[in-house]
């Protein structure tokens, strides 16, 4: 029989990277979407190869009449408010959509469709302020952002739905991945994107904040190969997924403006309004697990990753200038 899949968050960045991956493995893939109808986002090359689904997330009905029609094989829950000012300006709204959407989705999969295998996106910001360098599976949760805080609920609740309930549910801990797919507000895309308008006379300058903060960055297309074999193991455990290397902002600016022809001391201005406030312990992923049990790791590095953005943006916005000329 062919597998079904369920994809929440599946017009953003990992969701459309997954669906891609998903439908390479010749299942059916459905989505839900809290987008327009028509508007696909990251996922618009799909085109009709998904099957939508749109209402209110907070809407337990919909949960459970989608799970109870379609008994998908596997549920991935991608959706999430993940850019961080926004749960310091709207805290209950990044609350119920972390932490609220994944318990509808699982009691809507314990009461209708049991045997589904569900996985949770959850967070590197579930550690916070961390004692120590790496952080695994065992590490102990200390957030210190609120949205880190829904996340870190998020896997607890997956957990004690696994204790009590014994159904299938995993929490894929992300540290940060990155993508051409990536919205314009997050650091990466903002630096790729801006070196590129640069390169070609649309832009001036790029301002960061502290461009001294690391991160443990990766590829996303290589993360959500990693969730799928989550949902393929025999019974449902954790896994960090991550490089295991620490990178600063200026670091990944230096490799951006370089792929771009340019150098980034002469276009990037650090702003102390921009500066995040008290920042989470610098800490890189140990993926010892997910290479031992998932035979995973990434296959896209660093300078790789930032190339990648910034020749994605170069091409993108060679096309507007040629069509200005046109014009």
């Amino acid at each position: 029989m062919q597998r079904t899949a369920l994809i929440t968050g599946i017009t953003g960045q990992d969701g459309s990277y997954l669906a891609e991956l998903l439908l390479q493995k010749e299942y059916i893939v459905h989505g839900h979407s809290r987008r327009l109808p028509g508007d696909l986002g990251a996922a618009q090359q799909l085109g009709d190869r998904l099957i939508m689904h749109r209402f209110a997330v907070q809407e337990q009905r919909g949960w459970d009449r989608l799970i109870a029609n379609l008994r998908p094989t596997e549920v991935y829950h991608l959706a999430a408010d993940s850019f961080i000012p926004n749960s310091w300006s709207e805290p209950l709204a990044t609350q119920d959509m972390n932490t609220g959407l994944p318990l509808r989705l699982m009691e809507a999969i314990r009461q209708h469709s049991p045997d589904t295998r569900f996985l949770n996106a959850c967070s590197r910001e579930i550690f916070g302020i961390c004692a120590d360098s790496v952080a695994n599976e065992q590490t102990v949760m200390n957030p210190n952002t609120l949205y880190g805080i829904s996340k870190a609920a998020s896997r607890w609740a997956v957990q004690a739905y696994v204790q009590r309930y014994g159904i299938f549910a995993t929490n894929a801990i992300l540290f940060n991945h990155e993508s051409p797919r990536r919205g314009h507000a997050f650091v990466t895309r903002k630096i790729s994107s801006t070196a590129a308008m640069i390169a070609h006379g649309l832009a001036n300058a790029v301002q960061l904040g502290d461009t001294q903060v690391k991160r443990d960055w990766g590829y996303a297309a290589d993360y959500v190969e990693a969730m799928w074999r989550m949902l393929q193991t025999e019974e449902p455990q954790d896994f960090v997924l991550g490089t295991g290397q620490l990178h600063t902002i200026d670091e990944f600016a230096r490799v951006a403006f370089a792929a771009a022809g340019l150098t980034s001391r002469r276009y990037v201005q650090s702003i102390p309004s921009l500066v995040r406030g008290i920042e989470p312990t610098p800490i890189a992923a140990d993926i010892s697990k997910a290479r031992e049990l998932l035979g995973w790791e990434p296959a896209v590095d660093f300078v790789q990753l930032a190339t990648l953005m910034v020749n994605h943006d170069l091409g993108i916005y060679r096309q507007q200038v040629g069509r200005l000329r046109v014009a």
